[in-house]
C-alpha cells in the first residue's frame, strides 16, 4: 500500500528554505538552485527514525549522512535504569535533595554530589590549592584593615541573596558568551580595521559597465547587539552601534529641523526628499534595529541611517547651540560615516544582483546620503568615489527599469543636482587627450544620426559619464532650450546633457530653480572640460583640423547667447526672494561661463559681480537670514572680485552664513578666496602682462575639491 504524499517537503536544501520555495531535493545540488543560477548551500544532516524489519531503501541511505536515534528497546530500558535511582521514584524529590546538600554550611559536600543520574560538579578548592593559598596569605605583608560596620539582619539578607551584576565596563554586559581577548588589542589604525574601499572610480570612468559583482557567501548585515558576533570586527561594530543609536532621536530631531534647511538653495517648505524618504526610511530602520529588533535589514537601509546620523552629527559638532563638547560630535560622525561607508561597500558587493538584493531606492538613497555627508564635512576626497558609484547604481538598476516611480524619480534629481553642481568647480581631471577623444576630434564632434541621445539610452552597456565627453548633435539641437524633450529622454537624461525643457520635471518643486538653469550649467561645464583638452592635443599634436575647432566655437557662441539671454529675461520683483537668488544664480553662470569658456580678465565681469552681490544681500533681507545653500552663487563672484569694497560685501556675507552653521563650503570658499585676492594682487602688482591667477589655477595646485552642492 503506498504511504500517502506529504504537503510539504522537510530534506529542502538551506537555499530553498531560506528563499521559500519548493526544492527538489537533488544532491549534491537541487534543480531549482541550479535553474535560478543560485549557489546551493547544500542539505542539513537531520534525524531520521528507526524503521522496523529491511524496508529501507538502499538508495536513500546514500543521500547524506544521517544520524540514527535508539531503537524501542534500548529507549525503555534506558528509561527504566533512569528510574529506578531516582529518590523516591521522583525527579522533583532527587534535585531537592540536592539542592540540601550543596546549601549545608555545617557539612559541605566532598567530592561529587551524585544523586540518582544526576552529577553535580564540586567546584571546592583542593588540598593543594587551599595550601597554596594559605602560603601566599603568609608572605603578603600585614595590612590594616578597615573596621566593618556593624550588619544589621535586613543587610544580611541582602548579602546572601545579592548577585554580582556586571556593570557598563564590564564585557559580560553586553553577552556572556563573547570571547573577548580578541578584541582588547584591536584599535582603528590596524589595517583590517574598517578600511573599506567603495568602487574605484578610475575603473569604470568611460569604460563600459561591468558585470555583476560576484556574490560572496555572507551572512546579511544584522546588528552585532542582538545576537553574539563571530569576528573582533563585529565585536568592534557592536560599540559603534551601540554609541550611534545612543544619540539617534536628538540627531533625528536635529537632521530634521537644521540639517534639511541647509541642503537647499532657497526655502520651499517641508516637501523635502530628505524629510519624505532618507528621514522615513532611517527613522523605519531605526525602530527596526531597537524595538522589533529584527535580523533582516539590508546593508543598503543601515547605510542610509548611519549616514543621516553622520550628517546630523557633524553638522552639530559646528554648531554653537549644542550642549555636548564639539568633540564628542566630531567623533560621533566620524564613528557613524565609517559604519556607513562599510555597509555601503557591503550593499554595493552583495546587495546589487540576487540573491540578497536590495531594494533600488535604499541604495541610492543611502549613496546619496554620504555625497551630503561630504558636502557638509568637506570630506572631498571622498565625494568623487560615492558619486560615480552612485551613477553605477542608478544606471545599474533604475535606468533599466521599465516604469520609474515617483519616489526613484525623485532620487533622480536629487542625485542630479549634487552631480551636476559638484561637477562644475571639479577642475582636477586628466585633460590630456585620449584615444576616444582624438577619435571624435578627427569627426569634428560629429555623431551618426543612428547613435543619438535616445538610441544609446537603449545601449546593453552604458558608459559612465566623465564630463570629459561631448554628446553633439545635429546643429546643436540639444541647445533649443524652447522645445518640449521627449519622455524618454527626459526620464534618461541625469545629467541634462540635452537642454530643451522637460514640462514634468521635478526641480521647482525640490530646488525651486528651473531646469534650464541646471542643464546650461551642465552645457558650460562639459564644453569647458573638452574645450581644456582640445588646448592640450592642439598643444601635443599640432595637426588639429579647422572643422573641429570651429564646431567647438560655434557650439560656445550658442551656449553664451542662452545664458545670457536667460540673465536679461528674469522679472525684477523685489517683493520675491526667489526671484533675487534666481538672479543671484543667473549672473553667477554667466561669470561661470566667461572664466571656464572665454578665460576673459576678472575687471570685465565687474558688473556681473556687483548683480550677484546685490541679489544675495537682497535675498537675505527678504528672508532675514542668510542664503541656505547659496555658496556656488558667492564663491563663483568672489574669485572675480578685485575691488575692496566687493571683496568686503561677498567675505562679509560669507562670514554670515558661517556663523549660522552653513556647511564646509563656506568656509573653503573663503580660504580660497582670500588666498586667491593675494596672489591677484601681487601679480597687478608684478607681472601684468601675464595670465591673471584664477580659482581655476588655485584649485588645480592645490589639488582640492570645493564641493558647494
Amino acid at each position: 500500500m503506498p504511504r500517502p504524499r506529504r504537503s510539504h517537503t522537510l530534506g529542502a536544501c538551506r537555499t530553498c528554505r531560506r528563499r521559500h520555495v519548493k526544492c527538489d531535493q537533488k544532491r549534491p545540488a537541487c534543480r531549482t538552485c541550479r535553474t535560478l543560477g543560485v549557489p546551493c548551500e547544500g542539505f542539513a544532516n537531520e534525524v531520521r527514525w528507526m524503521r522496523e524489519g529491511n524496508e529501507e531503501d538502499k538508495v536513500e541511505e546514500q543521500n547524506g549522512t544521517r544520524r540514527h536515534l535508539y531503537t524501542e528497546q534500548s529507549r525503555r530500558s534506558m528509561s527504566t535504569s533512569l528510574g529506578s535511582n531516582l529518590v523516591s521514584g521522583s525527579i522533583s524529590a532527587s534535585l531537592a535533595e540536592i539542592d540540601l546538600k550543596t546549601r549545608d554550611p555545617e557539612h559541605p559536600p566532598v567530592g561529587d554530589i551524585v544523586i540518582g543520574p544526576f552529577g553535580v560538579l564540586d567546584l571546592a578548592p583542593t588540598e593543594s590549592q587551599k595550601m597554596q593559598q594559605t602560603q601566599q596569605k603568609a608572605s603578603e605583608p600585614d595590612r590594616e584593615t578597615p573596621p566593618s560596620p556593624p550588619q544589621t539582619a535586613q543587610s544580611t539578607a541582602v548579602q546572601e541573596t545579592q548577585v554580582e551584576l556586571p556593570t557598563l565596563d564590564s564585557p559580560s554586559y553586553i553577552d556572556d558568551f563573547l570571547h573577548w581577548s580578541d578584541i582588547l588589542g584591536l584599535s582603528p589604525e590596524q589595517p583590517g580595521f574598517f578600511q573599506p574601499t567603495m568602487l574605484d572610480m578610475d575603473m569604470y570612468l568611460a569604460d563600459p559597465i561591468p558585470e555583476p559583482l560576484p556574490i560572496v557567501d555572507m551572512e546579511p548585515g544584522n546588528m552585532a547587539i542582538m545576537t553574539p558576533p563571530r569576528s573582533a570586527i563585529e565585536m568592534a561594530s557592536t560599540f559603534l552601534d551601540a554609541a550611534a543609536l545612543a544619540d539617534a532621536p536628538s540627531l533625528f530631531k536635529h537632521f530634521n529641523e537644521h540639517v534639511v534647511p541647509q541642503m537647499v538653495i532657497m526655502p520651499l517648505g517641508d516637501k523635502s526628499p530628505w524629510r519624505m524618504m532618507n528621514l522615513s526610511a532611517a527613522m523605519a530602520t531605526y525602530n527596526d534595529l531597537t524595538i522589533l529588533g529584527s535580523q533582516n535589514i539590508s546593508h543598503a537601509r543601515l547605510a542610509n541611517l548611519y549616514a543621516l546620523l553622520a550628517c546630523a552629527a557633524v553638522h552639530l559638532s559646528s554648531s554653537q547651540s549644542s550642549n555636548i563638547s564639539t568633540e564628542h560630535w566630531q567623533q560621533a560622525a566620524g564613528q557613524m560615516f565609517e559604519q556607513a561607508r562599510d555597509h555601503m561597500q557591503k550593499s554595493l558587493k552583495l546587495e546589487t544582483c540576487e540573491p540578497k538584493r536590495a531594494k533600488y531606492k535604499d541604495q541610492l538613497m543611502a549613496i546619496c546620503c554620504l555625497i551630503q555627508y561630504t558636502v557638509i564635512s568637506g570630506q572631498h576626497q571622498h565625494a568623487r568615489s560615492f558619486m560615480v558609484n552612485a551613477e553605477y547604481i542608478l544606471r545599474r538598476r533604475g535606468l533599466l527599469k521599465h516604469r520609474i516611480s515617483q519616489k526613484s524619480r525623485l532620487l533622480h534629481h536629487v542625485y542630479t543636482w549634487l552631480r551636476l553642481v559638484g561637477e562644475s568647480t571639479y577642475v582636477l581631471h586628466d585633460y590630456h587627450p585620449s584615444a576616444s577623444f582624438i577619435e571624435a576630434l578627427n569627426a569634428n564632434f560629429q555623431r551618426p544620426r543612428l547613435e543619438g541621445a535616445a538610441e544609446r539610452l537603449t545601449e546593453s552597456n552604458p558608459r559612465l559619464d566623465d564630463f570629459l565627453r561631448l554628446e553633439a548633435h545635429d546643429s546643436d539641437s540639444d541647445l533649443n532650450i524652447n522645445e518640449p524633450k521627449d519622455k524618454q529622454i527626459g526620464l534618461h537624461d541625469i545629467h541634462l546633457q540635452d537642454s530643451r525643457s522637460y514640462p514634468d520635471t521635478l526641480y521647482k518643486q525640490i530646488y525651486g530653480i528651473p531646469e534650464t538653469w541646471l542643464s546650461l550649467l551642465s552645457q558650460t561645464t562639459r564644453l569647458a572640460n573638452v574645450m581644456e583638452t582640445f588646448r592640450l592635443a592642439q598643444q601635443s599634436c599640432g595637426n588639429i583640423s579647422v572643422e573641429a575647432w570651429e564646431t567647438l566655437h560655434r557650439r560656445s557662441i550658442r551656449l553664451e547667447n542662452l545664458i545670457c539671454s536667460c540673465d536679461l529675461s528674469l522679472t525684477r520683483d523685489p517683493s520675491k526672494p526667489h526671484d533675487h537668488m534666481l538672479r543671484a544664480l543667473n549672473a553667477a553662470l554667466v561669470i561661470f561661463f566667461y572664466r571656464r569658456i572665454r578665460r576673459v580678465h576678472p575687471a570685465i565681469m565687474a558688473a556681473h559681480v556687483d548683480s550677484v552681490i546685490s541679489s544675495l544681500e537682497a535675498f537675505t533681507s527678504a528672508l532675514h537670514r542668510t542664503g541656505l545653500g547659496a555658496a556656488w552663487p558667492a564663491f563663483i563672484a568672489g574669485c572675480e572680485a578685485l575691488t575692496a569694497h566687493r571683496r568686503e560685501a561677498i567675505l562679509a556675507w560669507i562670514d554670515n552664513a558661517i556663523a549660522s552653521c552653513g556647511p564646509a563650503g563656506f568656509s573653503a570658499a573663503r580660504d580660497i578666496m582670500v588666498e586667491l585676492w593675494r596672489r591677484q594682487d601681487e601679480h597687478l602688482e608684478r607681472n601684468r602682462g601675464e595670465s591673471m591667477p584664477t580659482w581655476t589655477t588655485f584649485i588645480q595646485d592645490r589639488h582640492i575639491w570645493p564641493l558647494f552642492c
